[in-house]
């Protein structure tokens, strides 16, 4: 995507902007809003790095302003965070670059305790290519412009303190486009969901009423429509006010690719909360494509935080930015740490940014890469994020596992394989230790990686991508920090080159 040098001047005012006023107007009981910059300048041994390509050595200098939102009323609550990459080379062996990115969701009350609308916006530059090099650095000179808009009403009211009714209306719109030599290929998909749920807990015995209607539509292959509808009854029982167990029995109607099948529904559901920092819930069930299960452990303590998920499900609209981060990153950990010290959560974000900045934590979370379809598929996931904290120091794992294909009945006859297959499996992880040497002084060191595997019609290609990042962080102001660092990534595939990369940076980040 091509963007001139006074649409760039024009992004990067507007957020210094925006920061500006909005830092100097807003309340600070209810809003956090706080202007950034990062000035960067890296050495690289290969520029070319997320193309495959051996460009040579290059001097990157980038600016990066940012801002970041976050607002608590008495009807609303919103976060959100602008920001956008400015990149030179100097040595002129790639194009400037300039990547813009946005994330804004919200949440108002327009009937208390009646009616709510939750909306949410986001766009990111992701590569074209999945098999390409899943970098640290810059991204492939071929990109897709990744965008997804949500507005979702929904209906929330408690009838008695064990009698509550749910309904929600989402509607989600995403649209990926790629520049491909000078034709812009699009691709995207809406989403249009009800759900509806009256639930009475268990006292001991309760149920619940619950139906769903899902419609995806595909911008770029509109005979891939798909329509999943279902209605379940659940009985359920409290064994004693820390678990529960639930049974459930219904029916489905489901229309895939013009093809439309009825099928009951049985399964069973646990709920399990032993104390409050620890939260258990799984169910499984007989589904249309057999076997379809979800599991999610939490569990956290002042200096532990754990986020175990398992799934087996129909994604009717398996967007590109839904699958941006499996199993919850530094930041999210360390929050759910301090839940219960903090439980304001516009103070802990504060807490919790203020930690994470004192940690030295620069490097992105390892996770799957995204890959956008223009047809539903049933996805298996696996991702487990464990942190162990202490006040000089925080010890990060992270796992996942995803696996997308083409979703069919298994006793159908086998559709017709996409000409753009997009099934993919993919493995991953990252192991991150950050560590406060003095008051001002932090490291950071962290390594991760990532396959990728295709399926279907993309069967036998491969990638994988290592990458090891070390950094100091040394605070010069309250609001100001100098950042050094290294890094080595490494890429093999059979899809595109090999390739490798080492390089270091200086970077000033300053909040204003």
């Amino acid at each position: 995507m091509a963007i001139t040098r006074i649409e760039r001047g024009r992004w990067c005012l507007a957020i210094w902007l925006a920061g500006a006023h909005w830092a100097s107007t807003a309340n600070a009981q209810t809003w956090r809003i706080e202007p950034s910059a990062i000035a960067r300048t890296t050495a690289t041994s290969n520029s070319g790095f997320a193309d495959s390509n051996d460009l040579g050595g290059d001097v990157v200098l980038t600016l990066t302003p940012r801002l970041t939102l976050t607002g608590r009323g008495v009807r609303y609550k919103i976060d959100g965070s602008v920001e956008a990459d400015s990149s030179t080379y100097l040595r002129n062996t790639r194009s400037n670059e300039f990547i813009p990115k946005l994330q804004l969701a919200g949440n108002a009350t327009a009937v208390d305790r009646w009616l709510y609308l939750d909306a949410a916006v986001q766009l990111e530059q992701l590569a074209a290519n999945p098999f390409s090099a899943v970098s640290s650095g810059s991204l492939p000179a071929t990109r897709r412009e990744a965008k997804q808009y949500r507005l979702s009403p929904y209906l929330d009211h408690a009838f008695t303190p064990s009698t509550s009714l749910l309904y929600r209306n989402d509607n989600v719109w995403s649209r990926d486009s790629t520049n491909e030599t000078a034709s812009t290929v699009r691709s995207g998909s809406d989403l249009r969901s009800h759900s509806l749920a009256l639930t009475q807990r268990p006292l001991p015995f309760g149920y619940a009423l619950e139906a769903k209607q899902e419609e995806a539509k595909f911008t770029g292959n509109a005979s891939s429509r798909v329509e999943l509808a279902s209605a379940r009854g659940v009985l359920s029982y409290a064994v004693d006010p820390t678990l529960v167990l639930g049974a459930v029995v219904g029916t489905e109607r489901n229309e895939i690719a013009a093809s439309t099948s009825r099928d009951s529904i049985r399964g069973v559901r646990v709920g399990w909360r032993p104390t409050e920092r620890t939260d258990l819930d799984a169910s499984a069930e007989r589904r249309f494509f057999n076997n379809g299960w979800n599991m999610t452990l939490t569990h956290r303590s002042p200096f532990f935080a754990m986020n175990l998920n398992l799934s087996k499900q129909a994604a009717a609209q398996p967007s590109a930015i839904v699958l941006a981060n499996t199993g919850g990153d530094l930041r999210s950990l360390v929050d759910a740490a301090y839940a219960t010290r903090f439980p304001n959560p516009v103070e802990r974000a504060t807490i919790v940014d203020s930690v994470i900045a004192s940690l030295g934590a620069t490097a992105g979370t390892t996770g799957p890469i995204a890959v956008f379809s223009d047809y539903a598929q049933l996805q298996r996931r696996a991702a487990l994020s464990v942190s162990f904290l202490n006040p000089l120091s925080a010890l990060t794992f992270q796992l996942f596992s995803i696996e997308s294909l083409q979703l069919q009945r298994p006793d159908a006859p086998a559709q017709p394989l996409q000409p753009v297959n997009s099934d993919n499996a993919q493995f991953g992880g990252s192991i991150a230790l950050n560590r406060r040497l003095t008051p001002t002084l932090s490291i950071e060191a962290a390594l991760g990686g990532v396959k990728i595997e295709g399926r279907g019609t993309s069967q036998g290609q491969a990638s994988s991508t290592k990458t090891l990042n070390l950094s100091a962080s040394q605070v010069m102001t309250l609001k100001t920090r100098l950042i050094a660092g290294a890094r080595r990534q490494l890429v093999n595939s059979n899809e595109v080159r090999p390739a490798q990369e080492t390089a270091a940076f200086l970077a000033l980040e300053h909040r204003f």
